[in-house]
C-alpha cells in the first residue's frame, strides 16, 4: 500500500557544526605559537649552556660539559658564582657562606617537591623559582662585575630577557683567558 508520499531529508551543509573550521584553525594557531616558543626556549638554553661552558672552561673547572645538562647547569651557575662573588664588595658579606653551587640546584629541588604540596605548593614553588632566579641575576652581576665592571648594572639588567643575559656573557668573556 503505497500512498505515494516519499519524505526525504537531504540537507546542502556538512554533517559537523559550523565550529569545527573555527576550532582548527585555532589549533594550528596554537601549535605554531607552541613550536615558535619551543625553539626559542631551546636556543636559549643552548646560549645559556655555552656561556656558561665557555666560564667553566676558563676557570679550570673539572667537568665544564655539565653546564649542557639542565640540573648541573645550575651547579656550574653556581661554581662560577662562588668563585667570582669575593670581587662584587656589596653582595660579599651577605653571601660570603652561602655555597651557591649547591643552593641553587637545591632550591631547584625544593621548588618541585614543594608543588606537590596541596593547598601552599604552588605559592612556596612560586617563591623558591624566584630566589633561584635571583641567585642567577646575582651570579650575572659577579660575572659581568669581573669582566665588564663599568657596564655591570646594564648588563645585569638586560640579562632578565631570556637569551640577552648568555649572549653578553659571551661577548663579555670573548677577550679574557684564564
Amino acid at each position: 500500500m503505497d500512498h505515494g508520499y516519499r519524505y526525504t531529508y537531504e540537507y546542502d551543509y556538512p554533517a559537523g557544526s559550523g565550529m569545527d573550521g573555527v576550532f582548527g584553525v585555532i589549533m594550528s594557531v596554537y601549535l605554531i605559537i607552541l613550536t615558535l616558543v619551543l625553539i626559542f626556549a631551546l636556543v636559549s638554553y643552548i646560549f645559556h649552556s655555552i656561556g656558561l661552558y665557555t666560564i667553566g672552561k676558563r676557570m679550570g673547572k673539572e667537568y665544564p660539559w655539565l653546564a649542557f645538562i639542565p640540573f648541573f647547569s645550575l651547579y656550574i651557575q653556581g661554581y662560577i658564582g662562588d668563585t667570582l662573588k669575593y670581587n662584587c664588595p656589596p653582595f660579599n658579606r651577605y653571601l660570603y657562606d652561602l655555597p651557591l653551587q649547591y643552593a641553587l640546584p637545591l632550591l631547584s629541588i625544593f621548588s618541585s617537591v614543594a608543588y606537590m604540596v596541596p593547598l601552599l605548593g604552588g605559592l612556596i614553588s612560586l617563591v623558591l623559582q624566584l630566589a633561584v632566579y635571583v641567585g642567577q641575576l646575582l651570579i650575572y652581576l659577579f660575572i659581568f662585575q669581573y669582566y665588564e665592571p663599568e657596564k655591570k648594572y646594564l648588563f645585569t639588567i638586560l640579562s632578565i630577557i631570556p637569551v640577552v643575559g648568555p649572549l653578553l656573557v659571551l661577548y663579555c668573556t670573548r677577550r679574557y683567558r684564564y
